[in-house]
């Protein structure tokens, strides 16, 4: 893990999703070069674009930056509240789930049942969720158990209600099981990836909430199967044997940080965003 972090530091970030994987470590994207750069490749009118601009700013802000060096923020929570709560066809799963991610995570209060209903609406019938079709995708079901994980968080210390999406992240958790090899790894498309087993070993972390768990553990040893020994490169790589991949590495990267910390990411953000308050 070190080594990755040091990597980012000497060739400086190149996503969002490397941002997340710093500070799921401990440290302070905004301390590695070209961080400002990055968040201001984020604008843009797309929902996504939207939630990771919202995403990176709260981790900066996490980190002790001033929020009104992100000139959007404010009017990207404004129109990620507004597509939460008036969920419809016109956008994609994912559009729903990172949306969710980023407006959960921040300083804004919204209607979180409309985005439940939907959720609860999109599970297949053999309990995964997928951007299209009728069979369950391991990466889109991962990030859907870790989003109703998220929903079940109270939004302060004193409240011990739990929203009712208990039955559904249970048998979405039982789907991703259902999924792992014989060597610990997930897939999509027919092909075991790094990418799949790194989303799925950070949902059942973030269900389970402990490290130590027997699926977890066989899960942690897929996700090996895929880092690059090699001098030269460091990191992870999409398919077994092949060479590094960035997105691959970050979110192999954030799942070790989720391992360290017995929580999704996104439970630790939410968590120390609204310590804030």
């Amino acid at each position: 893990m070190s080594d990755i972090l040091k990597s980012y530091k000497k060739n400086g970030l190149a996503s969002w999703w490397e941002v997340v994987a710093i500070y799921n470590a401990g440290e302070n994207p905004a301390d590695y070069k070209g961080f400002k750069d990055l968040y201001l490749s984020l604008e843009g009118t797309t929902n996504i674009k939207m939630a990771s601009y919202v995403i990176v700013a709260d981790i900066a802000i996490i980190k002790g930056m001033d929020s009104e060096k992100f000139e959007k923020y404010e009017e990207y929570k404004i129109n990620l509240k507004n597509l939460l709560e008036d969920p419809t066809d016109k956008y994609t799963l994912n559009d729903y789930i990172f949306g969710y991610f980023a407006l959960k995570c921040s300083d804004m209060s919204f209607d979180e049942s409309k985005v439940l209903l939907y959720l609860v609406d999109a599970q297949k019938d053999d309990w995964g969720f997928a951007l299209s079709g009728d069979v369950g995708d391991i990466d889109m079901t991962a990030f859907a158990v870790m989003a109703l994980q998220l929903l079940h968080l109270p939004k302060s210390s004193d409240e011990k209600v739990k929203v009712g999406s208990g039955m559904q992240i249970k048998f979405a958790a039982e789907f991703l099981e259902s999924k792992i090899s014989e060597n610990g790894t997930f897939g999509s498309f027919g092909k075991e990836n790094a990418n799949s087993t790194a989303c799925a070993l950070s949902a059942l972390i973030g269900y389970y909430g402990d490290s130590d768990n027997e699926i977890i553990q066989k899960a942690t040893d897929g996700l090996e199967l895929f880092k690059v020994n090699d001098k030269k490169e460091v990191g992870y790589c999409y398919l077994i044997d092949g060479r590094v991949d960035t997105l691959a590495t970050a979110q192999a990267a954030i799942a070790l940080g989720d391992l360290k910390n017995k929580m999704s990411v996104w439970e630790k953000l939410y968590k120390e965003r609204i310590a804030l308050d």
